[in-house]
This record gives C-alpha cells, structure tokens and sequence, in this order.
C-alpha cells in the first residue's frame, strides 16, 4: 500500500470512528454517547431509523472525535444495492479513513445468523483488511444483571471465535447511563491501543476500492460460469454446442465422447468470457 496511504492517527487532529451494525443493535445511540449528546435519531423500531450516512465532529477529551453512523444492515425497507452505496458513502465520509469500524451488537439479544450474516457481510464488503481495524462494542451492558462480560462471551462458542478473530478486541457500552464519561474514556483507550498495535495506520479508501473490485471480479466468473453452462445443450446422446456467430456442431458416440466435449466446450468458453471480463468488456 502506498506511504500516502499510511497514516498514524498522531499526525491527524481527529480520531475517526465507523458505526456498523444491523438494524436495532443500537449504532446510533452508541454514537451519541461517544459525542456526550443526542446528535444522532435513535430509538426502537424494526426500520432503520438511520437511512443515510450522518457524520458528527465534536471534542471528547481534548481529542477532535469524527462519528459517522451507517444504516442498519438487513433492513426490509432498503435493498442491497441501496445499503451498498449508503455505506461507500460513509467510508468515504470517513476519508482518508476511519481508524476504527464499531461492530455493534446488543448483549441482551442471541448471536444467530442474521449477526452471522451482517459479520460476513462486513468482510465481504471491506474486506479481510478491515478485522485489523475493528472492535466489538456490546451495547444494553445493563442486561449483564451482574455476570461479566467475559463470562457472557465464554458461553457462546461462535460469540468467542468472532471476539477472538479480532484481537480479543470488545467492549461494553450502557447507552441508558450516558453520563458515565468512564465507559467512554475506556473505549477511547482501546481504539488508541489498537491503532498504535497497527503501526499507526487506518483502513484506507484505496483498501475498500480493492475489496469492491474483488466482489466485481467474484460476480464475472460467477457469469463466465454460467455462459459456459448455458452454451452447451444436451440432446439425447448429443452434445449441441453454441457459439455467437458459429456453426452448431452436433457430436454423438456415448457419454464418453459427450462428457469429453462438453467438458472442453464448457472450458473454452468459461475462458473466453473470463478473457473478456479481464479486457473490461461488458457481456
């Protein structure tokens, strides 16, 4: 990655932070009690009540603090393409990029696989890069009712692998009790920790272009597969084999010589579609 690229958060005046989360985990009340303040619409509801990228610049403890809230991840009322878009704009509202992702996740709410989901809907989207980069930030800590929170992470065997990919990096936040600054200062401590374990750096745009790319690149062969499976057509013991502005060839003799035609038709087009995704042609 270039040098450019490569900032320590020492050499910015401000400490950029990226919510992320589903809908209802509670990102934006989290977000206002990091400001100290109820910048950010928050409330209970199945909809997201954060549809667009909000960003929030404030000081919180002599530190110029940039919050930026995303829209709830598996929202019935906005489409993949839509969240999409949505979420390039708040990293690069973030720009030159955030220091840390927030994962935000309820503790009084189950790990199931919609959490899964918006976790491997994250790397997906950001890529592996981006783990390096992000904390775990449990939120409705009044729920522990007296158990730890590590003691409550310990019970769930997939709860424990997510915390563990991520550095053992998590922390708990009561967004009930926004007055008690402590919880706040101790995040801020572990986002520093953490930045200072990356050398310094930050999640850059150029790291989130190469990971849109890849996601690009996964569909293309995706489709190259499928041009390869809809160019041969299997009749009785022939194979029919289709090409755009060739001559149909009809080849018979056995499943043999049809497995061994199909196979090596299916081959040379799968590689001419992939040829021409990597020339940037459009198909």
């Amino acid at each position: 990655m270039d040098d450019m690229h490569r900032k320590s958060a020492s050499e910015h005046s401000d400490l950029r932070i990226v919510l992320l989360g589903k809908t209802g985990s509670g990102k934006s009340s989290a977000g206002n009690t990091i400001i100290g303040d109820f910048v950010f619409k928050s409330g209970m509801s199945s909809k997201s009540i954060t549809s667009h990228c909000q960003r929030h610049l404030t000081t919180v403890e002599d530190r110029i603090i940039s919050v930026i809230d995303t829209p709830g991840m598996f929202d019935t009322y906005m489409s993949e393409e839509q969240l999409k878009a949505e979420i390039a704009k708040c990293v690069y509202m973030s720009a030159p990029g955030p220091h840390v992702f927030l994962l935000v996740m309820r503790l009084d709410a189950r790990y199931t696989n919609e959490e899964k989901n918006t976790v491997k809907w994250i790397q997906e989207n950001f890529g592996e890069e981006a783990t390096r980069y992000t904390i775990i930030l449990f939120t409705r800590g009044d729920q522990l009712k007296g158990q730890t929170l590590d003691d409550y992470i310990s019970e769930n065997n997939d709860l424990k692998a997510l915390v563990n990919e991520r550095g053992d990096r998590y922390h708990l936040f009561n967004n009930e009790d926004m007055k008690n600054r402590s919880q706040v200062t101790e995040l801020l401590e572990k986002i520093e920790k953490m930045v200072k374990e990356n050398g310094g750096q930050h999640y850059t745009n150029e790291t989130y272009r190469k990971a849109q790319d890849e996601i690009k690149w996964e569909a293309q062969k995706q489709r190259s597969k499928g041009y390869g499976i809809k160019a041969l057509a299997v009749i009785g013991g022939a194979t029919v084999v289709a090409g755009t502005g060739a001559v149909a060839v009809a080849v018979a003799g056995g499943a043999g010589a049809v497995a061994a035609v199909a196979g090596r038709a299916a081959a040379t087009v799968g590689a001419a579609v992939l040829g021409a995704a990597k020339a940037g042609l459009k198909l």
